[in-house]
């Protein structure tokens, strides 16, 4: 009888435990299109993971057909945000031509300090000029919750890229309808300006997104060849998809 009371009273605490862990985080996925002109190339995961004071964001691209046949790649970036919303670990796995690298950033955002990993070893501390900063990630996560009231305002993100902090410059630029797969949606267009060679828009030092519902909807990076274009595929509906 006692054993059967311990039984009855474990599966109690794991029923409750099991209860507790699913209202603590909230998971979220985001499926985008990528084409490189008018040709499908690829395919991104954006997952957001929340908990009461920790958010978990983990970003998963490949290349897909005939893209897929001259530059096959995939990766995965993860970054752990703090409560302020800026990393405190990154990590990015990235298999380009069969190879593969990983590597792992620590950012020490009250010293502003970030020590840089690959492959396991550390390779470098670098003491940043200006901080907090965000990585690539976490900072277009960021833009997805940014506010602007009107055309022409803007906002200026400092990022971890290239051994320093760089800024990226957010320009609100016009509203601006666009196709969805919930029908014309009147979205934000916004111009993004980084300092640097983005490794998360391929290369871009320039590009745009298109935001509604915090959520960006459209994104496009511009190439020395054309341009790369992302679209949000699982767009959340009222009442279905049109």
């Amino acid at each position: 009888m006692k054993n059967l009371r311990l039984l009855i009273i474990s599966l109690f605490l794991i029923f409750i435990g099991s209860v507790c862990l699913t209202h603590a985080a909230e998971k979220k996925t985001y499926h985008y299109k990528v084409n490189w002109l008018a040709i499908p190339a690829g395919q991104i995961e954006l997952t957001v993971i929340k908990s009461s004071r920790r958010t978990k964001l983990i970003a998963k691209a490949w290349t897909t057909g005939f893209v897929r046949i001259l530059l096959p790649f995939e990766s995965t970036w993860t970054t752990w945000l703090d409560e302020n919303g800026y990393p405190r670990r990154s990590r990015i796995y990235r298999v380009e031509r069969g190879k593969a690298v990983l590597k792992e950033f620590i950012y020490d955002q009250k010293n502003g300090k970030v020590i840089r990993y690959k492959n396991g070893h550390k390779e470098k501390e670098v003491k940043l000029k200006h901080y907090p900063v965000h990585d690539e990630l976490s900072a277009f996560y960021a833009s997805m919750n940014t506010v602007m009231k009107k055309p022409g305002d803007e906002k200026i993100f400092w990022i971890f890229a290239k051994n320093k902090a760089n800024q990226a410059r957010l320009k609100y630029l016009k509203n601006e309808n666009i196709r969805t797969p919930c029908g014309r949606m009147k979205t934000q267009k916004m111009q993004v300006t980084f300092g640097f060679q983005s490794e998360l828009i391929e290369r871009s030092k320039k590009a745009y997104l298109w935001l509604a519902q915090k959520l960006v909807i459209k994104a496009q990076g511009e190439l020395t060849l054309g341009h790369v274009t992302a679209d949000l595929t699982n767009l959340p509906c009222k009442g279905g998809n049109k």
